[in-house]
């Protein structure tokens, strides 16, 4: 039966697996996976009117930039003072680390900041709880969490976390949490599994980091692929203030579909929720498959999750890389949207067109209901 507030519901087409596209094996393995995963054209699940094609932005100018980060990664052996992160768990309490960085998101590498504030207080690489939670009560500033999904290294979170603050132009701290991924395409089910292993940290992180939060500021969440998994899940579990917090956006969630609705509806008193899927996302097809068939909450090939306080975000006219999923790749116009969410610019100000899911608006047409139906497409380019 269809609840008042919310159903799953479809549309449309293609794509793999993955998050940075990186390497001839991964495009290998897309090449291969085309031929398995493509059982022809699914049908139009959404109606929409005609949709104005505009020209692909220019991404912004990226410059070095700080990030803070936390971590349940085991710490290398190293005596490098700017301590780096392995892909094993950190089973040694505390098991979070925390430090401070400065990152170059073209690059990767780490940088020279001289900027901001924050980290110009002669913070060190590695830092206390207390050091890093200090360090977000002084920039007295919004913060924008990150938190990856399968595939990333600890270096790569982080960039990321900077990359997502600039593309968007967001003016807030970039934080990211970088759990244990063993970053390897094959390591799919390990990599599952140890984004379960971190969900306990990232609760507590989650808490900690919104007491710290400034006095007129909020948190702001982005997580990607698996990363929605782990973060969900510690909302989930979480009792935080509603003046505390900003938007939880989720972009191309690896949730099985009815998890992901359960989740959703308890993940706390954000001012928006927000949904980015995609009918051309190939790494959450594979997802599905490899998790017994069971339909991800990213993937609009087969349907389009809708729900009373959501909105959802069709990304597929847009470029995603080679595989649909690969943050790296995406379009500008991804990052412009993310960024309106972000500053909580209504739906009608944004570059969006208003389409109609076919089965749920038949759904009420029969019974009389009025389940939420519309979900708003990205325009093409």
């Amino acid at each position: 039966m269809a609840s008042a507030d919310r159903k799953p519901v479809a549309d449309d087409p293609t794509e793999l697996w993955t998050q940075p596209t990186r390497g001839l094996m991964t495009r290998v393995l897309a090449l291969l996976l085309v031929g398995t995963l493509l059982s022809g054209c699914a049908k139009q699940l959404l109606s929409c009117p005609r949709m104005a094609k505009v020209p692909e932005p220019p991404a912004p100018t990226q410059r070095p930039a700080g990030v803070l980060f936390a971590t349940d990664r085991k710490p290398q052996s190293d005596p490098d003072p700017d301590l780096t992160f392995s892909s094993d768990l950190n089973f040694s309490d505390p098991r979070v680390s925390y430090g401070a960085r400065c990152k170059d998101p073209g690059s990767g590498n780490e940088a020279q900041c001289d900027e901001p504030a924050w980290l110009n207080q002669a913070l060190p690489a590695s830092l206390t709880k207390q050091q890093f939670m200090d360090a977000i009560r002084a920039g007295n500033s919004d913060v924008l969490l990150f938190v990856h999904g399968f595939y990333f290294s600890f270096d790569e979170s982080l960039e990321m976390a900077v990359r997502l603050t600039e593309r968007t132009g967001l003016q807030a701290i970039p934080v990211a949490y970088s759990w244990p991924s063993l970053a390897k395409l094959s390591a799919y089910g390990s990599d599952y599994d140890r984004n379960e292993w971190a969900i306990d940290h990232i609760q507590a992180f989650i808490a900690d980091l919104v007491e710290a939060i400034p006095p007129g500021h909020v948190l702001h969440i982005v997580a990607h692929s698996m990363g929605n998994r782990a973060v969900l899940w510690a909302l989930a579990r979480l009792t935080l203030p509603q003046d505390r917090l900003g938007q939880l956006i989720m972009i191309a969630p690896d949730v099985d579909t009815e998890v992901f609705e359960d989740l959703v509806l308890r993940s706390g008193p954000f001012a928006r929720r927000t949904l980015y899927a995609s009918t051309q996302d190939l790494a959450l097809r594979a997802s599905g498959w490899l998790r017994s068939g069971t339909p991800r909450a990213g993937d609009a090939r087969k349907q389009f999750v809708v729900f009373k306080d959501m909105d959802t975000i069709d990304a597929s006219p847009v470029k995603a890389g080679m595989i649909g999923h690969s943050l790296y790749d995406y379009s500008q116009l991804i990052f412009d949207d993310v960024g309106a969410t972000l500053r909580d610019k209504p739906i009608s100000e944004r570059n969006l067109t208003a389409c109609t899911v076919k089965s749920i608006a038949g759904y009420n047409a029969e019974h009389g209901t009025s389940l939420p139906d519309t979900v708003y497409r990205l325009p093409g380019k």
